[in-house]
């Protein structure tokens, strides 16, 4: 099972583990996830959702040896797992918790910005890498980065590709707090705590205004982002990238 469940005091902590991948996602992943997400809000003693990988990372994003084997029926399901997963947690009633330590990339990192809180350990790396190989962001990435980061700084991340550290992710926003990977648990703790002492009825309507300000730019942010990254996912840039890599790890 790559994706398992426990509750630590009020919080249900989502974890996956696909280790020998930096927790890459795929498919099958992805949909555990949404529905262990989904799962947590039918249940009055949970306060919170936390989103986190197993071991030393976050995730890698999409796992691109599974990209590679796909062919565009089978990328499209691909991309709505990814969107499925942003759309989940924005229509949960618990607040989220993505607790990203090591590598966040990606999907990903897209996913990490539409949770509530986003607590970054002090080794955390960040890119959004598809730029590099003929792809797009997902997750309404291109809506909810300019909302967390600012305009000037997603446009940064987007558009170069490049990787960012915690000094960047505290100094544009991205990190509600940033931490030793050994204080990642207690400071879950600390939170769930918080939210617990709320009512909860008060945070479900909190976080439904906060997020229906967006109104029609979210769905028609992700409808844009499916179709382009299901576009180019044929485009002779994004094939020569995913042979590349796939030559590279034979």
């Amino acid at each position: 099972m790559t994706v398992t469940t426990a509750d630590v005091g009020a919080a249900r902590v989502v974890t996956w583990d696909r280790q020998a991948r930096r927790n890459a996602w795929d498919l099958d992943t992805m949909t555990r996830i949404a529905d262990a997400v989904e799962a947590a809000a039918d249940e009055p003693q949970v306060r919170c959702v936390v989103l986190r990988g197993a071991g030393e990372h976050f995730s890698a994003g999409d796992d691109l040896h599974a990209a590679i084997e796909a062919d565009s029926a089978a990328w499209a399901a691909t991309i709505e797992a990814f969107q499925r997963m942003t759309r989940v947690v924005l229509a949960s009633p618990l607040p989220a918790i993505a607790a990203v330590d090591g590598v966040c990339v990606g999907g990903a990192l897209e996913f990490a910005a539409s949770c509530d809180l986003r607590l970054c350990t002090n080794r955390v790396r960040l890119l959004t890498p598809e730029i590099r190989i003929g792809l797009v962001a997902s997750n309404a990435g291109t809506l909810l980065l300019p909302e967390v980061l600012g305009e000037t700084a997603a446009r940064e991340l987007l558009l170069s590709g490049e990787e960012r550290d915690a000094a960047w992710a505290r100094e544009h926003g991205f990190a509600t707090e940033i931490i030793a990977p050994g204080d990642l648990d207690g400071r879950i703790q600390h939170w769930a705590g918080i939210f617990a002492g709320n009512s909860r009825a008060a945070l479900t309507a909190t976080k439904s205004m906060l997020n229906e300000r967006f109104g029609d730019l979210l769905p028609a942010a992700m409808d844009r982002e499916t179709h382009h990254c299901v576009r180019l996912f044929d485009e002779p840039d994004a094939r020569q990238a995913l042979r590349s890599f796939g030559e590279r790890r034979a």
